[in-house]
């Protein structure tokens, strides 16, 4: 935690963090910190290293989780990775989904990391269950 982190729980209860029940075990989503409550609420990203804050009211935790760490909400776990990928050319690499057959972009020059296939597992629900 950061000091400032620190520096709130020792002045304000609500910023101590609380465990929080998982959903399931194995459930990589939930998150098994939280502090604060209502629209304040945060959980604490342990997929991150360092840990990393986020609001839950704001759906800020959920596209995080589901977008730059590819593990869905639903199952609570990692999407599934494409079938194959390719090099359309320079810029853009595709990856073919086993859900739908299409190849999809996974990644380009300006988003380098998974964001797309991301969005695309979500859209088609290609999570393991």
């Amino acid at each position: 935690m950061a000091q400032r982190d620190v520096d709130a729980a020792r002045t304000d209860p609500e910023a101590r963090p609380r465990r929080q029940k998982m959903r399931f075990d194995d459930d990589q989503y939930t998150p098994r910190w939280v502090r604060y409550n209502g629209q304040a609420k945060e959980g604490l990203c342990d997929t991150c290293s360092p840990g990393k804050w986020l609001q839950l009211k704001n759906s800020a935790f959920w596209y995080h989780k589901q977008f730059f760490h590819g593990i869905s909400s639903v199952s609570g776990r990692p999407f599934i990775q494409p079938v194959e990928t390719r090099w359309v050319d320079q810029d853009l690499v595709e990856g073919l989904c086993h859900q739908c057959g299409q190849w999809v972009a996974v990644s380009n020059v300006k988003r380098k990391n998974s964001v797309l296939w991301y969005r695309h597992a979500h859209k088609v629900k290609v999570a393991h269950d």
